[in-house]
């Protein structure tokens, strides 16, 4: 073999062992992932929105089901929300397969299916965020827009937030946001926050990332932080011939019980 021929492939091989070791030094660590900014940002967003007393938020979201053969199908829908924190909820989610009510009065909860005309009713816990712990550990549900009632709560936490960036600037139905990106165990998920004194939350997406058709669901909000309300909108009254059933528990909790 050519003398020179070894030794320029050895030179090429030292070479590129060099330059992986120089890339490998320069790609950030783990934790540098996480930016500072991010999480602020998230935080503030969290605090101000546990700061609410009243509030009414309209959703516009889709949804994306992954059928067996792996074709991804998108279902449209709204949701509206009237709370008054800490015990007081009234939701009604429309979509193209549901109707659905759902009424928290701080002592029971009903969930009424307009279509097929029935409802069921739980004893409640005393406030919104118990209550959807409870209804996501016994009954594999969630209340309306879960999540603008955990960020900032008591317990949360941005711990298990493995990737946090800031994306600048953007405009969402007219609001002048901020937009970051962050990942979790599973998902992927971007937030647009309103710039300025009111750092509500205006469009949210969020992507499984375990399923590798990688199905998203994203939600755009419409606030009102002065909604008109009495008590009556939070307690159900039974539409005439609706008929009563039972919330179906999980099958794990129906076990241990």
């Amino acid at each position: 073999m050519n003398a020179g021929f070894v030794l320029r492939r050895t030179l090429s091989a030292a070479c590129l062992t060099a330059m992986a070791a120089t890339a490998q030094a320069q790609q950030p660590a783990a934790a540098s992932q996480v930016e500072p900014e991010a999480i602020a940002a998230l935080n503030k967003m969290g605090a101000y929105l546990r700061s609410l007393k009243a509030f009414q938020v309209e959703a516009a979201t889709t949804d994306e089901d992954v059928l067996e053969n792996g074709m991804k199908i998108q279902y449209s829908g709204t949701s509206n929300v009237l709370v008054r924190m800490p015990d007081k909820l009234r939701a009604e989610v429309s979509d193209d397969r549901r109707q659905r009510q759902y009424l928290y009065d701080g002592k029971t909860v009903t969930l009424y299916a307009e279509r097929p005309n029935y409802y069921a009713t739980l004893p409640a816990p005393d406030t919104i965020a118990k209550l959807d712990d409870k209804l996501d550990e016994k009954y594999n549900t969630n209340i309306p827009l879960a999540d603008l009632f955990r960020w900032g709560a008591p317990g949360w936490s941005a711990n298990d937030i493995t990737l946090a960036t800031d994306l600048g600037p953007a405009v969402v139905a007219g609001k002048t946001c901020q937009l970051y990106a962050f990942r979790q165990d599973g998902i992927d998920w971007q937030i647009w926050i309103q710039k300025g004194d009111y750092p509500l939350p205006c469009k949210l997406a969020i992507t499984t990332t375990t399923d590798e058709a990688r199905p998203q669901h994203t939600a755009v909000y419409s606030w009102n932080l002065a909604p008109s309300y009495n008590e009556a909108a939070f307690t159900f009254t039974p539409p005439a011939g609706a008929g009563k059933v039972v919330f179906p528990e999980t099958k794990s909790t129906a076990q241990a019980n």
